[in-house]
Order: C-alpha cells, then sequence, then structure tokens
C-alpha cells in the first residue's frame, strides 16, 4: 500500500510547518525568555531604514517622472533628496552592528586565517549607507520594474 503524502495545506496548517532551517530547543527557549537577539533587532533597524529611504526615491522618481523631466535632472533631484536623509544615524547603528554582530551571532573563526566564518565563507560587514548608493539602489528597482512590466 503506498504512503500518503500530506497535502501542502495540511503541511502549511501544522503546528510545526515545513522551513529551511531548524531551531533548537535550547534557542526556542532563549527566544521565549529573553526575545529577539540584539543583532537581529538592529539588522532589521537598518534594513527597515534602508528600504524607506530606497521607497522615498522611488516615489520621488516616479513623481518626477510623471511631470516629464529629463533623466539627468531627475537623478539629480534624487541625490539631491537623498542628501537630506540622516544617513549618520543609520551608519552607526551599521558600525555597531558590523562591531558586535560576529560574536553576538557565536560567528566560527577559521583557525588558518583567524577571520569569522558565516556559512563556511569569510563574514563581510554591512556596507555603509551613502545618499550615491541608495540613488543607484533605487535607479535600479526601477529599472527591474520596467523591465518586469510587459
Amino acid at each position: 500500500m503506498a504512503e500518503r503524502r500530506p497535502r501542502v495545506s495540511d503541511a502549511l496548517a501544522s503546528i510545526d510547518p515545513p522551513r529551511n532551517f531548524s531551531i533548537s530547543t535550547e534557542e526556542r527557549v532563549r527566544a521565549l525568555a529573553v526575545g529577539v537577539p540584539a543583532y537581529a533587532a538592529r539588522k532589521r533597524r537598518i534594513e527597515d531604514a534602508y528600504e524607506g529611504f530606497v521607497h522615498t526615491l522611488v516615489a520621488l522618481h516616479d513623481a518626477l517622472e510623471a511631470r516629464a523631466l529629463p533623466e539627468r535632472e531627475c537623478e539629480m533631484a534624487l541625490l539631491t533628496e537623498a542628501r537630506t536623509f540622516d544617513l549618520a544615524a543609520v551608519n552607526r547603528l551599521i558600525e555597531v552592528h558590523n562591531r558586535y554582530y560576529p560574536i553576538e551571532a557565536d560567528l566560527p573563526i577559521d583557525p588558518l586565517t583567524g577571520v569569522f566564518l558565516m556559512r563556511e565563507e569569510p563574514w563581510q560587514p554591512e556596507p555603509s549607507l551613502s545618499a550615491e548608493g541608495l540613488v543607484a539602489s533605487a535607479l535600479s528597482r526601477v529599472a527591474t520594474r520596467a523591465a518586469s512590466t510587459p
């Protein structure tokens, strides 16, 4: 007799849904008792700030494009807007994250090179944000969106 395979809807409705990682009992208890690790909360704040900046720039680009502004003027307006963002505060958060993340996340160290490893590759610190980088990310999103629109 053939073994019954669970339906996808059964698996997703399960109390223990399928996932591509596992959480030990120790980690589950720690999460309940202590809450989100500091490095995860910091990373989320960094990502949220980045997404907010890029979203603002994409919205501005759309508004300027609707007014038929030349692309070069649009880019200059985006750069001017990006320079008004409080990047110093986010970059301080990134600096703290880069300083403490390897220790808080208990990253292993390569005994030969002395560098922290993440998924068996050398860990790379988060890059600082810049107005130019944010504009490039916003323009990349606009281009990707335009390419995917039929």
